[in-house]
């Protein structure tokens, strides 16, 4: 098991590679058979489809690198539990293909092995992401 002032170090160095893009700084800090899944609804599949295949992985982060400008996001408290991370987020976010700001908030689950990212889970509104990217005007 990690210790939590390294957890701890490790999730800020996540996002604030996330807040600059760094995509190659983040998916450092992912171990082996690493998984993200958005947790949503089924109609919602392109965006809320477990990836855990290596190319699937670096796929769904390009994309949401691309799209979403998370810079203005910030963690509001972190919740430690073993080698379970829970991270509050909060503040504004930006797609980038229309431009649409939202003030939101979301919790990420991250598992960790030997000090490495293993999973990463989001607990958004997809409500609003589908309404932001224009799929309920569909």
């Amino acid at each position: 098991m990690t210790d939590r002032e390294t957890l701890k170090g490790i999730v800020n160095t996540l996002y604030a590679a996330r807040a600059i893009n760094d995509v190659g700084a983040m998916m450092a800090l992912a171990g082996p058979g690493f998984s993200f899944r958005m947790v949503g609804s089924g109609r919602l599949a392109a965006m809320t489809q477990q990836v855990s295949e290596p190319a699937a992985v670096d796929a769904a982060v390009q994309t949401l690198v691309a799209h979403w400008d998370m810079s203005k996001v910030r963690t509001t408290r972190l919740y430690i539990d073993g080698d379970t991370v829970f991270a509050h987020r909060a503040g504004l976010i930006r797609y980038m293909p229309n431009g649409k700001v939202i003030e939101t908030e979301f919790v990420d689950r991250l598992t960790f092995k030997d000090g490495k990212i293993i999973d990463m889970t989001q607990f958004v509104d997809t409500l609003m992401i589908a309404d932001t990217v224009g799929l309920l005007d569909a």
